[in-house]
């Protein structure tokens, strides 16, 4: 009889309103989940309890415990001592959370195999050089990474940001993927016109993502403005569609009031299910304007969904340019007005070929069903590596 994968997958970020690595893991959790056991380990205040359980059947859940900046969850630690044991492997995400630290720490005492998956931690070198990133490194992660099984990251280009940054483990890359209902017609516009019914008549440029600096939006905004003023957003409107992330949103909107273009901004708050593929359903063009993505869940929902990207080189995503699907500008405002410039004075008919790109790219080479197909055969390798290791 085959035996089944005991997969535990440990993370402080999980919930929705966290961003991207949340969203992975969940995609991840699902599509594994058919075939393994797999059960969820992680840090939730009460108010994401709810969501979570719903997310993650049989998820155990801790609070959140001093210092909190860390993700420390009240009660993990012991509780991967007590269910590790009955586990064949233990995949971690993120790098600098206190997760991380308590579950390699408790899988290597039981001599499983360890799998990180960083989701861009490494990708820039301002990300790990603050100087309470350089301490814990060398006080603990550079021993974890000494001594981990392997690092599951999203791209080449992440790949070679760790052996940048000094990482010797082995490295697999298993990019982010697109469950198959991603491809499907989902959204609506009427809904999404009935629930925003400002954006009636307009060509909606989205945004998907964290409302915060490191992701451009400010950047974005000034860049929009300039646009504006020099009149060539006409029929357009903005939509910044994110959670606020430490407070931003209000220094947004004050910068929107001052840029004077509030009437030409739309922030609808955090969009999530149904919503949200009707808002994608109602775009013409995506956006993003980050400074450093590993793989962004954001951009490839936007490319599912056929619309055309302005997106910058921080996004470390060439190969959508290279295929026709999308605009690749440099960080900053100039780049961004300039990308966004571009994609509004095509026609519509251009455009509609550039999302058409842009999705066949997503369905040949980011979909759920093969990324879920390289996570157990890596799971099965480095399982049968440890069981020979021990003989």
């Amino acid at each position: 009889m085959k035996h089944t994968i005991r997969l535990a997958i440990v993370s402080g970020l999980l919930h929705h309103s966290q961003g991207g690595p949340a969203t992975i893991i969940r995609r991840q959790f699902q599509a594994l989940s058919p075939d393994l056991e797999v059960t969820v380990f992680g840090v939730a205040t009460a108010a994401q309890r709810d969501d979570l359980e719903q997310d993650f059947p049989g998820c155990r859940m801790f609070p959140p415990a001093w210092p909190q900046r860390w993700f420390r969850g009240a009660g993990l630690t012991e509780a991967l001592w007590r269910a590790l044991p009955d586990h064949d492997i233990v995949h971690a995400h993120m790098l600098w959370d206190h997760p991380v630290w308590a579950a390699w720490r408790v899988a290597r005492a039981l001599h499983k195999p360890f799998i990180i998956t960083p989701h861009g931690s490494l990708m820039e070198t301002w990300r790990y050089r603050s100087w309470h990133k350089r301490i814990y490194r060398h006080l603990l992660l550079d021993k974890i990474l000494r001594t981990t099984a392997c690092l599951q990251v999203l791209s080449p280009w992440e790949a070679e940001a760790c052996r940048q940054a000094g990482v010797t483990t082995p490295i697999r890359i298993i990019p982010n993927g697109l469950e198959a209902t991603a491809f499907q017609p989902l959204g609506h516009r009427e809904a999404a016109l009935a629930r925003w019914p400002l954006l009636a008549g307009k060509r909606v440029l989205l945004y998907l993502g964290r409302l915060w600096a490191e992701k451009g939006v400010g950047e974005l905004v000034t860049a929009w403005a300039q646009l504006c003023r020099a009149d060539c957003t006409t029929d357009w409107h903005l939509v910044l569609a994110g959670p606020d992330y430490r407070g931003y949103r209000r220094q947004l909107v004050r910068q929107l009031t001052e840029e004077g273009i509030e009437d030409r901004v739309f922030l609808p708050g955090e969009v999530t299910g149904q919503a949200k593929a009707d808002l994608l359903a109602l775009g013409t063009g995506f956006v993003l304007p980050s400074h450093s993505e590993g793989l962004s869940s954001a951009l490839l929902e936007a490319m599912a969904a056929g619309l055309p990207a302005v997106y910058t080189q921080g996004c470390h995503f060439p190969e959508l340019a290279q295929q026709s699907g999308g605009i690749e500008v440099p960080c900053g405002v100039d780049g961004v007005r300039e990308g966004l410039r571009d994609l509004l004075n095509r026609d519509e008919t251009a455009r509609r070929q550039m999302g058409d790109h842009a999705r066949a790219l997503a369905q040949r080479h980011f979909t759920m069903e093969q990324v879920a197909t390289a996570l157990r055969a890596l799971y099965q390798e480095l399982i049968q590596q440890y069981k020979l290791s021990m003989a």
